[in-house]
């Protein structure tokens, strides 16, 4: 008991007892050093291919250096080679002569070398430069951050690192700490000690708290105090894990003065690890004092944990989703905003960075001021009542039988109102889904539409001009040679210059007339007409267009990439379905873009975004938006015999009553069955309609990408499409839906499988939670890993989008990776699960007032 006059520390030494008796920090321990080690598994893993990975980032510059090579080497055999295009080769003999250096030094795992024949590379570049030679592979803002990084490399004496797959103690901290300490290390943190003040108030002992002589601004600092520590032990944790697990089997230099790149726009700069690290420490920090504070502004007005979680997630969520949307809003002072704080790090150039915890200082001590300052109340989530209606309006029923049991079950959680609430905000996230959804697309077909105007313009008031003035030139170039009497000048005009001008202008007006088509088609709806268009400009980046004066080289694309967006189009125009405005492309596993910024460009420029009502699940699908649903009704019907304990064990009164226990067992898992299926499919029920009624149904046929694994493609009566990297074909929107509902659907059965029979021997729901959670990442990581045999782990279809798209085949090079697989294997494992709960709880054939008698409740 506190005692009388008791300070803010006094409280916050009760307080950090009560959090280490809860052992909530274990958990935290726990998870970072899984997702350490997993991530330093996976590095170590590949460091074998890391000579691979560095001769193919270099494979560019040497294919266009041997290209340019072959072509000034045809040239002096035509001895058409100037005093120009001599210096001009023999700068292109130096780069292949670096070149040679260069992959030796790959080859023989000299990496403390390759910093300085870069910087011979670089030079060289450069020197080609100024002899009026240009080098496609590596110009503009990317030359100028591989000196600036090659530079500092070089002042620092540091070595080549493998930038995709490091093993280095900083790097491997960098790339955690990317992953840890993100919105989604908030929302973890969130889940663990959000509800430190409400599960006061659910266990009445807030009440005993505010009997005490103690004024209210100490309680809400002491618990908020508390939670600041608990961020503190978790940014240690991550630090001192993250360096220790690498440190201790990687062996290799601590790399903390390793440059990481900061770029916004075409502003960019490089710091050192260190100061990336310190930039992301502090930043999380803020961003998590930010959200805590507002959580202690909900927990003094309203009394459960439920409603203060779901509200947090649900205003983060949509205010997260509109800033990310709105340009605009990205400002310091805009709250939501600064839970981006991997992009804050990565692209904030200038000295406003720190203004971001400034601001975050901001508003969490206005929020603090608005908790101490409010008056405290309990309000429910939507009106819910204290005041519990009886079961069944007061009348009774003796309950024997499994199916009582589960109606039992039911009138509980219709009292609660848990899942009532539950399904109202998910209708809430629906309806805002559907708008957010509207407004990315409106903006995707206006970029998409005024790209098109922009290439219109360009060709046809820059290029196609600048060729005729060519044109008119050389006649006049012309004429002259025939007044002078140069028979050389003659025919050249006549042989060479002449046919490429006139060849390149039709070139480009065939490329303007195609533009002009697609942007009439796009504006009269004639989508056939713009689907031409869109293939046309398909065949054309295929290099089916080119001609002695256009040369074409796949480059980092792949050929998936461009037979499957040309195949898109056919399918299009077959079925003739409305467009999704976006890019024009298909990007694949298969592009090996050496720039992440190029690579995140391309991505986001061919994304397709539409908020019909099959597309708008399409997308709920492949962005993990269903783990939304899943997650919640899991919480609200998942906790079983672990929901019946705590310290205020409603599992006592049941010993009392004359249930078997496995009726009781099974009354709980068919009415989280039953709750659960009818909220999930009644919520994806619900998205359909409301972007039916507010736009359309979409289209069945709507192509969805599919790829389809080695095996599959090189077997007998392969009727796919195939390129150079592998095969692939399409599915339509409805039966990839349809798919993705069913698999959602089994991957929720499993899960509520999986938490009964852990509720058994677990007497917290949260541990129980925690540890689903926990088994499910880390059987997913392992399942990944079983080759041949990853169709029999249930952990491997929790990733629906890439299961459905064929994408977890074609890695695994498993064709037996699919849906009717998952579904089978998954409610295989949930009858064999409810079968050992079965056999477990048949150990106790008594009556559980009987079983009382010899065995304690929180063992049950």
């Amino acid at each position: 008991m506190l005692g009388k006059g008791v300070g803010v520390m006094g409280l916050l030494r009760f307080e950090m007892k009560k959090i280490w008796r809860q052992k909530k920090l274990v958990w935290l321990l726990l998870v970072v050093v899984l997702g350490v080690g997993g991530v330093f598994y996976q590095n170590y893993s590949e460091r074998e291919a890391m000579k691979e990975r560095a001769l193919e980032t270099i494979r560019p510059y040497s294919e266009e250096v041997d290209a340019l090579y072959h072509f000034y080497k045809e040239r002096e055999y035509r001895e058409e080679l100037d005093d120009a295009m001599r210096q001009q080769q023999e700068h292109i003999a130096e780069l292949g002569t670096i070149f040679f250096r260069w992959k030796g030094a790959i080859h023989n795992a000299d990496w403390g070398k390759i910093p300085a024949i870069e910087q011979d590379f670089l030079k060289s570049v450069e020197l080609l430069e100024v002899a009026e030679a240009g080098f496609g592979s590596l110009y503009g803002l990317e030359r100028e951050k591989a000196i600036q990084k090659n530079d500092w490399l070089l002042k620092h004496e540091l070595p080549y690192v493998d930038d995709e797959y490091p093993i280095s103690p900083a790097l491997v901290l960098k790339r955690i700490s990317n992953l840890l300490l993100s919105v989604g290390g908030i929302l973890f943190l969130v889940l663990f000690f959000g509800n430190v003040v409400t599960s006061e108030k659910e266990q009445q002992t807030w009440l005993t708290l505010k009997t005490q002589p103690i004024a209210k601004w100490k309680r809400i600092v002491a618990k908020y105090t508390g939670v600041l520590i608990v961020l503190c032990v978790f940014l240690l944790i991550v630090l001192s894990i993250g360096l220790l697990i690498p440190y201790a089997f990687g062996k290799q230099a601590w790399n903390f003065t390793y440059p990481q790149l900061i770029q916004s726009g075409g502003a960019f700069t490089f710091i050192s690890t260190s100061a990336y690290l310190a930039r992301l420490f502090l930043l999380f920090f803020c961003a998590g004092t930010l959200i805590f504070s507002f959580i202690m502004l909900l927990s003094t007005q309203f009394r459960s944990s439920f409603a203060v979680l779901v509200l947090t997630g649900f205003v983060g969520a949509v205010g997260f989703s509109t800033t990310l949307l709105n340009e605009g809003m990205q400002t310091i002072w805009n709250p939501f905003h600064l839970l981006n704080i991997t992009t804050i790090v990565s692209e904030t150039v200038d000295g406003s960075f720190w203004l971001f915890p400034m601001a975050a200082v901001c508003w969490t001590l206005l929020l603090l001021a608005a908790a101490i300052v409010m008056p405290e109340e309990e309000r429910g989530l939507f009106g819910a009542s204290d005041m519990k209606k009886p079961f069944d309006k007061g009348r009774t029923r003796h309950v024997l039988e499994a199916w009582n049991s589960a109606l039992f079950e039911w009138r509980k959680l219709k009292r609660q109102g848990l899942f009532r609430q539950s399904i109202i905000v998910l209708g809430l996230f629906a309806v805002i889904g559907y708008f957010l959804l509207g407004q990315i697309s409106l903006k995707k077909e206006a970029e998409y539409i005024e790209g098109l105007d922009e290439s219109i313009a360009l060709y046809k008031d820059i290029v196609i001009p600048d060729y005729e003035r060519q044109l008119d030139t050389l006649d006049i170039e012309k004429a002259e040679a025939e007044k002078s009497g140069d028979e050389a000048m003659i025919m050249y005009y006549e042989d060479v210059a002449l046919h490429h001008r006139e060849t390149m202008l039709a070139y480009f007006q065939e490329i303007l007339a195609n533009s002009e088509m697609g942007k009439i088609a796009y504006e009269k709806q004639d989508w056939q007409s713009f689907y031409r268009y869109q293939l046309f400009n398909n065949r054309q980046s295929s290099g089916e267009f080119t001609n002695k004066y256009v040369h074409w080289e796949i480059g980092q694309r792949s050929y998936v990439m461009l037979e499957a967006s040309k195949a898109e189009k056919e399918w299009l125009m077959k079925h003739k379905v409305q467009p999704i405005i976006s890019g024009d492309e298909i990007p694949t596993i298969y592009e090996s873009w050496h720039d992440k910024e190029m690579k995140k460009w391309h991505v986001e420029k061919n994304r397709k975004v539409d908020n019909s009502g099959l597309f708008s699940l399409y997308l709920y699908m492949d962005n993990y938006v269903y783990f939304i649903p899943v997650l919640l009704l899991l919480f609200v019907t998942g906790a079983g015999f672990a929901g019946e304990k705590g310290k205020r064990p409603t599992i006592q009164t049941l010993q009392k009553q004359p249930i078997a226990v496995r009726s009781l067992f099974f009354g709980k898992v068919i009415t989280a069955i039953i709750v659960g299926i009818s909220g999930l499919v009644g919520i994806f029920a619900f998205v359909l309609l409301v972007s039916t009624l507010f736009n359309r149904f979409g289209d069945w046929y709507y192509p969805i990408f599919h790829y389809n694994s080695k095996k599959v493609v090189e077997a007998e009566g392969y009727t796919g499409m195939r390129a150079f990297e592998g095969g692939f074909d399409f599915m339509p929107l409805g039966e990839y839906v349809l798919s993705g509902v069913a698999l959602s659907v089994c991957i929720f059965l499993f899960l509520i499988a999986l938490t009964h029979v852990l509720g058994l021997f677990i007497p917290r729901a949260f541990a129980v939670y925690s540890l689903v959670m926990l088994i499910s990442g880390v059987g997913y990581f392992l399942s990944v890993k079983l080759g041949d045999f990853a169709q029999f782990s249930p952990f491997t279809y929790l990733d629906i989008g890439r299961i459905l798209n064929g994408e977890v085949a074609t890695v695994l090079n498993n064709p037996g990776v699919t849906v009717l697989n998952g579904c089978l294997v998954l409610l295989g494992m949930t009858i064999l699960l409810t079968g050992i709960g079965y056999v477990l709880l048949g150990f106790r054939t008594r009556v559980f007032s009987k079983v009382s008698k010899t065995v304690p409740a929180s063992t049950i």
